[in-house]
């Protein structure tokens, strides 16, 4: 079970305010996705609640705990990166199972874990193959899977179908929805790309200079936006022949 609250939260760089008072809340088993354009803090707001950044205010909260003086490991986070993060010299079983591992998680439970991921992200003829040896849709998978081996309270996913080719992307993105759905973990992930909000998101948060100007569920967002940012995002769906989405599972 995992639930997130985020209480005015302010991250500054100099004279720049990247987070402005930015709240947020995520609920148990819910898949919320942080849509906006490029610079608007999407990542900054997702390091700052793995722990690799520091708030300057605010508070973040995950299962009724304040965990903004926790390191990152005592977080019960689990977290995908950009670029995946995936150790190319070990295999996609050793990939997946480097969490237990350091862990110290006994053998038979280490391999009843792995096997039963493997079978979620449909790789389980790939537990050997090295993780350069695999496509873009089969690494995020992998680092998917990796993320989900610890058992997180909450799932970080951070931009997850970017390094995805165009030709794998309906597929793989289908997929990274079925087996959030199926692992029932809540999930906080953050895209730039609208038709990839709309399709992941169990409700939509839009991100614009540091603040949620609006949050709502995907046929909400399309039917009453709020703001003239929320609109434009919703206007380049249809203008790159994308205004679908709302049809879609």
């Amino acid at each position: 079970m995992g639930y997130l609250k985020i209480e005015r939260l302010v991250k500054r760089y100099g004279d720049a305010k990247i987070l402005d008072a930015l709240s947020l809340s995520v609920n148990v088993h819910e898949t919320m996705v942080v849509m906006g354009p490029s610079g608007c803090g999407k990542t900054t707001l997702l390091l700052t609640i793995l722990g690799a950044i520091q708030p300057d205010q605010g508070h973040i909260t995950i299962n009724d705990r304040i965990v903004n003086s926790l390191p990152i490991e005592e977080r019960g986070i689990g977290y995908v990166p950009q670029d995946f993060g995936l150790f190319p010299h070990l295999t996609v079983y050793e990939n997946i199972s480097f969490g237990l591992r350091v862990r110290g998680s006994v053998e038979t439970e280490k391999n009843r874990i792995v096997s039963s991921l493997l079978e979620a992200v449909d790789l389980k003829d790939l537990g050997e193959r090295k993780t350069w040896q695999l496509s873009g849709g089969q690494k995020q998978r992998v680092s998917l899977a990796r993320a989900l081996a610890i058992n997180p309270s909450l799932l970080l996913l951070d931009e997850p179908l970017s390094s995805v080719d165009e030709a794998t992307k309906e597929h793989v993105r289908k997929r990274l929805k079925e087996t959030l759905t199926q692992m029932k973990v809540t999930t906080l992930c953050v895209v730039h790309d609208p038709e990839d909000a709309f399709i992941l998101g169990d409700r939509i948060a839009v991100m614009y200079n540091g603040k949620i100007i609006q949050c709502d569920t995907p046929t909400r967002l399309l039917e009453a936006p709020k703001e003239d940012a929320v609109r434009r995002l919703i206007a380049s769906m249809y203008i790159l022949g994308k205004g679908s989405v709302r049809d879609r599972p």
